[in-house]
């Protein structure tokens, strides 16, 4: 909460407009962010048999 705090307090750009448009941007960044890692982590936890079936794109045309 501190990072968010720190930069809504900072002036970004000149320019008033750019100025909440980077802190709009970097905010909804961060918020994704720790909800995607949240969901990724409490799928983990409450479905381990998921990461035996995980696959990610190239290592899955590297055999064949």
């Amino acid at each position: 909460m501190n990072v968010l705090l720190e930069i809504w307090k900072d002036k970004l750009s000149d320019y008033v407009i750019m100025d909440y448009i980077l802190k709009i941007w970097v905010t909804g960044l961060l918020v994704m962010v720790v909800l995607g890692l949240g969901a990724i982590i409490s799928h983990i936890i409450m479905n381990p048999s998921a990461i035996d079936n995980a696959t990610f794109g190239i290592f899955d045309t590297l055999g064949s």
